[in-house]
């Protein structure tokens, strides 16, 4: 392998975040560098060919570049755009979304600006860390991109503020206790990651391990302590996983001190908040989020609404009062039980959810949906669960994805019976690449 330097002109970023040059007739990539920048970049040959490009000098910069908050945004990796001006990150994330699905479903749909959160920091309800000893005393980070080598991480700017110092008495408490951390490459010790997950509206948070063995000495003890030093924590939960694996919440847990949920609010609802449900992770933006979707579902009182992928029942419990029915379909079975609580915790009776394969529900199924809402993970809609949409035919589909990759692919099927009015970015990860958006169709005539 050989080195060189030499100087680039950047022309655009990527659906990655990465710097676009040009060289000798052939397209490379390289972190950190914004569109119109200039730059000395070493480039490592191999064969003949560019293997790694890295920026030594930048030479100008990009009127929209900006210092980073994130004292660790360079060896984190959480977020990757903290150098770009944010307003240019909205403009970036709209772009992806329109370009993603020319790409990859040939269509040139109208896509709106992408909706903004007003203070882009201090956002995320749940905190998922890894944990490990060093020099003797037990710390918490985030792996370094691409690595599971752990930055130590004292302060993030993306979770909510009163998480920080949640975290400081959680460790402090830990390292009070002298537990055993688990070593990833001895596969020997205890305790794996911690999950925090607070409330936006309420003084409430959960508290889980994860951790290789329940019977750990002293737990109630230890999580009594907890509570005492932070009395947000409103209940300590032991997650137990074996595996070694990148899942990091395994199937059985058990609650060692106080309840098993939280509640949080959106618009005026309560919901019921565990361990293991899924729930939007950005507080500030939930509401925009599911305000998008329903009044662009131009939802009416006859409507029968399908809400796939349904969770605890937020989007379906957020609209119910608008529709006649609707029904949500959730192969988890705590989501469901989740949900069931939320309907009846905030007095809602025309919700159900039933406990179930989205697809194999509608293969079973006679009843005549209007509208069907999915939110599916980030790996999409199956093929199965489109034609079943084809099959029932609802006048509407309102599609929420948290990646434009699979919702283009998707698009890309059912434009066969439906039209696709538009497509609006919410910006529920700033300075990260990600980004969500909410897909309007309609039926074909």
């Amino acid at each position: 392998m050989t080195k060189k330097e030499i100087e680039i002109n950047c022309r655009a970023i990527d659906d990655f975040g990465k710097g676009i040059f040009d060289f000798e007739g052939k397209t490379y990539f390289v972190d950190d560098l914004l569109p119109d920048e200039k730059a000395i970049v070493e480039t490592t040959f191999s064969f003949g060919k560019i293997k790694e490009t890295k920026v030594i000098k930048r030479l100008s910069d990009s009127k929209y570049r900006v210092k980073p908050l994130c004292k660790y945004y360079h060896k984190c990796g959480g977020c990757q755009l903290q150098h770009l001006n944010y307003q240019k990150q909205l403009e970036y994330k709209k772009k992806k979304v329109k370009n993603l699905i020319k790409k990859f479903a040939s269509l040139d749909v109208v896509v709106s600006d992408c909706i903004k959160v007003d203070d882009p920091f201090y956002f995320r309800n749940k905190i998922q860390m890894p944990l490990r000893k060093e020099r003797g005393k037990i710390v918490a980070g985030f792996y370094r991109q691409g690595t599971h080598e752990l930055v130590k991480i004292d302060k993030c700017i993306i979770e909510d503020k009163k998480a920080e110092k949640i975290i400081k008495d959680v460790l402090s408490v830990m390292n009070e206790f002298h537990l055993d951390i688990y070593d990833e490459d001895k596969r020997k010790g205890v305790f794996r990651h911690l999950l925090l997950k607070t409330s936006s509206y309420y003084d409430e948070c959960l508290l889980t391990f994860v951790v290789s063995d329940l019977n750990v000495k002293g737990r109630t003890n230890f999580a009594k302590k907890l509570v005492e030093k932070s009395p947000s924590i409103k209940g300590v939960i032991f997650n137990l996983n074996k595996r070694d694996t990148n899942v990091i919440l395994g199937e059985k847990e058990e609650v060692i001190y106080g309840k098993s949920r939280i509640k949080d609010r959106i618009f005026d609802l309560d919901f019921l908040i565990s361990s293991k449900s899924f729930y939007q992770t950005n507080f500030k933006q939930i509401e925009n989020l599911y305000r998008t979707a329903i009044e662009n579902s131009s939802l009416s009182k006859d409507d029968v609404v399908l809400d796939a992928y349904c969770g605890t029942g937020t989007i379906s419990l957020s609209l119910a009062r608008k529709v006649k029915k609707v029904i949500g379909v959730e192969i988890v079975k705590e989501a469901v039980i989740d949900a069931r609580k939320n309907a009846s915790l905030n007095k809602i009776d025309n919700a159900f959810f039933i406990n179930d394969d989205c697809t194999s529900y509608m293969e079973r199924n006679d009843e005549k949906f209007s509208v069907v809402l999915l939110d599916p993970p980030r790996k999409g809609a199956t093929l199965s669960f489109i034609k079943n949409v084809f099959k029932i035919k609802p006048q509407k589909v309102i599609y929420i994805s948290c990646d434009p990759v699979t919702l283009a692919r998707d698009l890309n099927i059912f434009k066969e019976n439906y039209t696709v009015n538009k497509v609006i970015p919410v910006d529920m990860f700033p300075h990260s690449l990600h980004v969500e958006a909410v897909a309007c169709l309609r039926l074909k005539e």
